[in-house]
């Protein structure tokens, strides 16, 4: 690896191999090419011999004196930050208190997924001899030997409370799970190794060894994506707010801390400022690993949240992925200047823009297939997807560099832009008016929402361009305003509008959800009243059962047609990219400044704006396997009828 290069820009195709095996893995689960039987036996292959040679042959060949035993002290107590606060917060908020949540909460925020995962995106980013690659085989136990003994003390408490459990029993429970742990005890064998052997093995047992580990990466994720098959319709339903704040804390808060307990740590030490920005560039790019598998065993142990956690596990590691890049690139350039962050934002840009135009291709095209698009609120998402699309495409146009692309390049953009905001706007209105029955009023709104959301961006930039002050066109800063107060102003309307409309129409949306629940429950009250009082006629009986199932049925079938999680979730997300396009247009129109924390705002606002198709993807993309899943088993049954004739003529000959 050469070492004048940044190792955060091998982070992209480090993802890119890693979720692409993740992919896959979840794609052959889901058509059924590999079976459960046969994903047992990869399990057990990757726990029993793969892992394990892969730790302690990494231990036990590490040079012990080059550890910066600092950096892990830092990760230590970032861990223990997060992990008390998750577990104290969890402890105030929930009623009746339950320390077993409480513990569980405290490990899936803490705990990462450092070797199907880590060790991959590591090993590509830092490459075999750096030394960081050592550091993912000693952080693990900070977690399993330190921390979650705490979580697992909770957890037996809250599982046997009112048994009157000694703690004697509890505490050997605990400690029958850290000593009995693959990980810990493989870790142990590794260093005594390690000292034994003074860091050398033997060639023939490091040979050995390193077959076996050198099967661990590709297995390890192809498994990994196969665990997530079923596991991805669990992250439905109303209760979407706990596994939110659990990601949010996890892929968010604790890479913050863990960046700034390491600087600090470290700038009092003795380090350089080389060492301290390489310890704690690597300690936030750690942090924004995933949640462990392993929490969800813990959970099912323990039988807390399945469902939750489960959804909450694919969530956060298919969140994972983005934001490990944008994350990586935000680091990189919060301490350029000017002049070096404009071109690494405009690449940025470039970059994100033909992965969004790639990802809403393939939405649209999913959406015409199924077609499904014509009925709302699908057709407001893919009007949406257009608006990215078209921004996206504006941006790949405008990298061309011949003549007046400039101003092509303006115009799509604010189109583009435009339109998506006033879409959102648009969405949250329609799911308030489908939560409130309101039917009627949502047809005859149709016409006002394509008329306003497509013609006003349209009238908004042609007059913006032939009436704004025609500074000369430079679109290499977010939200510059090259036309001036007049793009500014009308800029800013479009976006506070949008988000003030939204986020209004959200919270009626869910008023319009409580009182509709409320009314079900009084509804169902009412008619078991009437089915009691009614037993005496079978008559009256028989017709209360004949009315009541259609109505049930054709409730659960509009909900799975209107997919509201999915919308609220992209509402959610659109909602919050407003915002944030609002506080940089805000903060060019009255600060001059590039500061850091503008840099990386801009950052985030291009990630968020740019690859708004990608977060779409995301949320409705899995339904193109539940697409092509009738498609391959009828391909695979004519498969199957080939062979056996094939068998059958050869057993004739």
């Amino acid at each position: 690896m050469d070492h004048n290069e940044s190792p955060l820009e091998n982070l992209y195709q480090a993802l890119v191999e890693s979720f692409g095996v993740i992919l896959c893995g979840y794609i052959a689960g889901r058509l059924g090419v590999v079976t459960e039987q046969q994903s047992t036996g990869l399990s057990t292959f990757v726990g029993t011999f793969s892992l394990p040679s892969l730790i302690f042959l990494s231990l036990a060949t590490l040079d012990l004196s080059s550890v910066c035993w600092l950096f892990l002290l830092s990760i230590f107590l970032a861990k223990a930050v997060v992990f008390v606060s998750v577990l104290l917060i969890t402890l105030l908020v929930t009623r009746p208190i339950d320390p077993a949540k409480a513990g569980l909460y405290a490990i899936f925020c803490t705990q990462s997924n450092d070797f199907a995962i880590g060790f991959p995106i590591v090993l590509s980013v830092y490459g075999k001899n750096h030394p960081f690659l050592s550091y993912v085989w000693l952080l693990a136990p900070i977690n399993l030997v330190m921390l979650n003994p705490l979580g697992f003390i909770l957890m037996e408490l809250g599982q046997r409370k009112g048994e009157g459990t000694s703690t004697l029993k509890v505490a050997t429970s605990v400690l029958t799970n850290i000593v009995t742990n693959p990980v810990v005890f493989m870790t142990t064998l590794g260093i005594i190794g390690n000292l034994v052997f003074n860091h050398n093995l033997p060639t023939v047992l490091q040979s050995l060894l390193s077959v076996f580990g050198s099967a661990f990466t590709a297995t390890a994720l192809f498994l990994l994506g196969l665990r997530m098959v079923g596991n991805v319709r669990n992250f439905r339903g109303a209760a979407l707010l706990v596994p939110a704040l659990l990601i949010s804390v996890k892929e968010l808060i604790l890479p913050l801390i863990i960046r700034e307990i390491t600087s600090s740590i470290l700038h009092s030490s003795d380090y350089n400022s080389t060492s301290v920005t390489d310890l704690s560039t690597f300690g936030f790019l750690y942090g924004t690993f995933p949640a462990a598998p392993g929490v969800f065993v813990y959970a099912t142990t323990y039988g807390l949240d399945l469902d939750l956690i489960a959804g909450a596990m694919v969530a956060c590691t298919f969140i994972s992925a983005p934001l490990m890049f944008i994350s990586a690139k935000m680091i990189s350039v919060s301490n350029m200047a000017p002049t070096d962050f404009v071109p690494a934002l405009k690449n940025f840009e470039l970059d994100i823009s033909i992965a969004g135009l790639v990802a809403a291709v393939l939405l649209l095209v999913l959406f015409t297939l199924k077609k499904n698009f014509l009925k709302l609120p699908q057709k407001i998402t893919m009007f949406i997807l257009l608006c990215q699309f078209c921004g996206c495409l504006g941006v790949i146009l405008g990298n061309l560099k011949t003549t007046n692309m400039e101003i092509v390049e303006f115009f799509m953009l604010r189109i583009g832009d435009y339109g998506a905001k006033i879409w959102t706007a648009c969405l949250a209105i329609t799911l308030a008016l489908i939560e409130a029955k309101n039917f009627a009023s949502l047809v005859q709104l149709q016409y006002i929402f394509f008329i306003t959301a497509f013609g006003l961006p349209i009238i908004v930039t042609t007059s913006i361009m032939l009436f704004g002050k025609n500074w000369k066109p430079d679109m290499d800063l977010p939200e510059a305003f090259p036309y001036g107060t007049i793009e500014a102003t009308l800029t800013v309307f479009i976006l506070l509008v949008s988000l003030i409309v939204s986020m209004v129409y959200m919270i009626l949306q869910q008023r319009y959800k409580r009182r509709y629940a409320r009314y079900l429950v009084y509804s169902r009250e009412a008619s078991e009243s009437y089915d009691a009082a009614a037993q005496s006629s079978n008559e009256v009986q028989g017709n209360n059962r004949d009315d009541e199932i259609p109505l049930q049925s054709g409730l659960e079938e509009n909900s799975d047609e209107i997919q509201p999680v999915h919308h609220m979730a992209l509402l959610f997300f659109l909602v919050g990219s407003i915002f944030i396009t609002l506080s940089i247009c805000i903060w060019r129109i009255v600060m001059d400044d590039l500061t850091g924390v503008y840099v990386e705002l801009a950052f985030l606002d291009t990630a968020f704006t740019r690859g708004g198709s990608i977060i779409v993807f995301f949320i409705f993309g899995f339904d193109i396997i539940s697409f092509i899943q009738p498609l391959f088993k009828k391909w695979l049954s004519r498969l199957k009828c080939m062979q056996k004739c094939s068998n059958l003529q050869y057993q004739r000959l």
